[in-house]
């Protein structure tokens, strides 16, 4: 039997060029014979020359998905998503995990009564079981949990793959692009755009940056966030927060570290006004540093930084300011 696995990609939230490393996760550990269907779903593909930054591998296909009502609200894609699944039958539909796509399978996943898996980090076959067994961090990354799908029919699951991670072996240089059409129904009277916001980026480079400066509740006001911003530009780093902020609404979900936001891996991290829960330290994975600033000096995250100052976190962001912009005009 072929074992079909279905990827979909949602234009608006996913790069293309970041599907290779699930690709090559796919690639590597389900063995043959597979057969992977890439689903695109996009309210115009304008320009097809995106697709070829995909590295398929000879058992690809590509599907593209185009219809008017694809938008900012999760509704079409789960009905466009379904709907491709009945179309495909897949044994294991696989996706990126980012908070909008967990959302659409999730629900996709309830409408065929199925195991549902977010923000896996490698797959495994099991021999004993005849399965595939999914690893999960969990218990603040001090373990890996291993998670297996009994008795459905399709499994949903979401992968943050390690980053650097491509196709090894010579992928497919040509490939036919089927475009397909999908009826989805209007959900006027239930949703209502009142007014669009298109919110400016901040290149923060927060999964790339060798140097973080993560902050938490600690810091007292959303104001005070400005001092991470300065103190990351002066060291060519990029800033994170703890979930309360996010909650608070003083930052954006994109600049969340931890299990239920991003996964980082710097090389220095500045821990101003974060106590250390397990939850967002298993976000950090393991920098060569780790310097802690708390004024509580029973603050968890004293146990595991390599140096913990105790005082005041928007002070002393201040204090390390104006030492290493000295240190920088003398260089």
């Amino acid at each position: 039997m072929v074992y079909t696995i279905f990827v979909p990609v949602i234009l608006k939230e996913d790069k293309l060029q970041k599907i290779n490393p699930l690709l090559a996760l796919i690639k590597s550990k389900i063995g043959n014979p597979k057969k992977v269907i890439i689903g695109i779903y996009s309210e115009t593909l304008s320009d097809e020359n995106l697709l070829s930054e995909l590295k398929l591998f000879d058992s690809c296909e590509v599907f593209v998905y185009t219809n008017n009502s694809f938008s900012c609200y999760e509704g079409p894609y789960i009905e466009a998503v379904a709907k491709s699944i009945d179309e495909i039958k897949p044994q294991m539909v696989l996706a990126l995990s980012s908070e909008f796509t967990k959302s659409v399978l999730a629900r996709v996943a309830a409408k065929f009564s199925s195991g549902f898996v977010a923000d896996c980090i490698d797959i495994k076959f099991d021999e004993s079981s005849g399965k595939f067994v999914f690893i999960k961090p969990a218990y603040g990354s001090s373990i890996n949990a291993k998670i297996s799908v009994k008795d459905c029919a399709i499994t949903f699951v979401t992968i943050k793959p390690r980053g650097g991670i491509e196709c090894l072996c010579q992928v497919k240089k040509e490939f036919e692009i089927v475009k397909k059409t999908i009826e989805i129904q209007e959900k006027s009277g239930q949703i209502s755009f009142i007014e669009k916001i298109v919110r400016e980026d901040i290149d923060n480079r927060l999964e790339s940056a060798k140097i973080v400066i993560g902050v938490g509740r600690g810091i007292k006001d959303k104001e005070n966030l400005k001092y991470a911003y300065e103190l990351a530009n002066i060291l060519g780093g990029a800033v994170g927060v703890t979930r309360p902020l996010v909650d608070l609404g003083w930052a954006p979900k994109e600049l969340q570290i931890g299990q239920s936001g991003k996964i980082i891996s710097p090389d220095i991290y500045f821990a101003f006004g974060i106590s250390g829960a397990a939850h967002h330290m298993c976000g950090i994975g393991k920098p060569k540093l780790l310097i802690a600033v708390n004024k509580n000096k029973d603050a968890e995250i004293f146990k595991i930084a390599n140096y913990g100052i105790v005082a005041d976190a928007t002070q002393t962001m201040k204090s390390f300011i104006r030492v290493f912009k000295e240190r920088l005009e003398n260089c």
